[in-house]
């Protein structure tokens, strides 16, 4: 989807006769490109850095594929090889960083699995632009069917005015930012950048004014009138002579001057706070972090300190809640280059600051180790422990060795144990 977007580096300067001046955005004709929301997303100063956090973040993701039937991790899969090299331009992870980034710029990724004549597994992944793909012509049809089976058997046109290559819908895979099947080509779909156009406009127009006002600062404007009262040469000098005082000044240097008109002066200064750009460009840096699910916390135009607790507590929470649901698409559709047998997963646990939450689940563990020692100590039946602390009942357990007594082992048991021995 294209819309209009402002690229200029500097206004149209004017002037009228009457000495008037002023900046007019319009004066250059055609003063705004056609750009698309990819375009868009690369030439914004606060949209572009935040897109690429998301997807710097998203980028660092560890995938490993699962035997189905043990559920042990599979080493050196062929599909992992795969993916450590996507295509000769890309590495793994650039190519993980441009998808999400296209993902939220266009509403779609589209991934093109180039493979060669006779070999259904992929040779190599390319991401495709969706404005340059030409759809099948029945697509725009009345009575087009998108639930026929046949609709992934057709073939689009990529780049006509450039690459100009065919290829099947059934050789792409479609990953969706906003949900899909709302339009009537079912692989198009909106973006959320439609909905950030006013404000993305006007946080770029207001950098353009801001800039105005900083070049035109630090001018005067000095204008007099046509009569004034007559002075000759000598009758000029002499009255300057009386009121410069020389010292300090160099051999020509004047504090003063005598005009034979009236002069009036102005200062073209203004108060950029009482504009109240940054202001505004504030408001419009959050509305823009919002739309991308991403904290105060963590990301904020307003300059407020945070917590190192808080800053944690909120990644932990944006990994966990937006990157894993992002990830679980991702495997869930690139599951298709597996067959049945196995199961693609993908996880940010490897992260350093995901280790806080390993340590509150070995505190958790351990909690409920002790819990279910305590029971068992007090004569609780294994099967009924077990259950109580959250355990399988057909979990097998051994002897709990602790020093005790003055550092001599003893042998944790249950009080039924005991009594039985005895």
């Amino acid at each position: 989807m294209s819309w209009s977007f402002p690229r200029i580096t500097w206004p149209l300067w004017s002037r009228t006769k009457d000495g008037e001046n002023f900046y007019d955005l319009t004066a250059l004709g055609e003063w705004g490109i056609n750009g698309t929301n990819l375009d868009v997303a690369q030439n914004h100063s606060i949209l572009t850095p935040a897109i690429l956090f998301v997807a710097k973040l998203f980028s660092q993701a560890e995938l490993h594929v699962e035997r189905v039937s043990t559920g042990k991790k599979v080493d050196g899969h062929e599909l992992i090889k795969f993916f450590k090299n996507p295509n000769r331009y890309q590495t793994f992870p650039d190519f993980l960083e441009t998808l999400l980034f296209m993902q939220i710029a266009q509403g779609v990724a589209i991934v093109f699995c180039k493979k060669i004549p006779g070999f259904a597994k992929p040779k190599a992944m390319y991401l495709l632009k969706i404005d340059l793909i030409k759809w099948p012509e029945e697509f725009e049809e009345e009575n087009f069917k998108a639930f026929n089976d046949k609709v992934f058997k057709k073939s689009i046109v990529y780049d006509e005015h450039g690459e100009n290559i065919v290829i099947k819908i059934d050789d792409l895979l479609f990953l969706y930012d906003l949900p899909n099947g709302m339009h009537k080509n079912p692989f198009e779909v909106r973006s959320r950048l439609d909905g950030l156009k006013q404000t993305l406009v006007n946080s770029h127009d207001s950098s353009i004014a801001k800039n105005i006002i900083l070049k035109s600062n630090g001018k005067e404007l000095i204008s007099g009138s046509k009569e004034g009262f007559p002075l000759t040469p000598d009758e000029k000098k002499d009255a300057e002579d009386l009121f410069n005082s020389k010292y300090g000044l160099t051999v020509k240097g004047k504090r003063g001057m005598i005009t034979k008109a009236q002069l009036t002066w102005k200062s073209l200064h203004i108060a950029l706070r009482d504009l109240g750009l940054d202001e505004s460009v504030k408001i419009d840096g959050n509305i823009i972090y919002t739309a991308l699910h991403i904290p105060k916390d963590i990301i904020s135009l307003e300059a407020k300190k945070t917590t190192y607790n808080n800053f944690k507590e909120s990644m932990v929470s944006y990994i966990q809640n937006e990157m894993q649901a992002t990830l679980d698409s991702f495997v869930a559709v690139f599951q298709v280059l597996l067959d049945d047998t196995f199961v693609l997963r993908g996880s940010y646990e490897h992260m350093p600051i995901m280790q806080f939450i390993l340590i509150e689940r070995y505190q958790g563990i351990k909690g409920q180790a002790e819990a279910l020692n305590a029971l068992l100590r007090t004569g609780i039946p294994k099967e009924i422990a077990l259950e109580m602390t959250g355990f399988e009942k057909t979990l097998e357990l051994t002897p709990l060795m602790q020093l005790e007594n003055n550092g001599q082992q003893e042998t944790s048991t249950s009080r039924t144990e005991q009594e039985t021995v005895e």
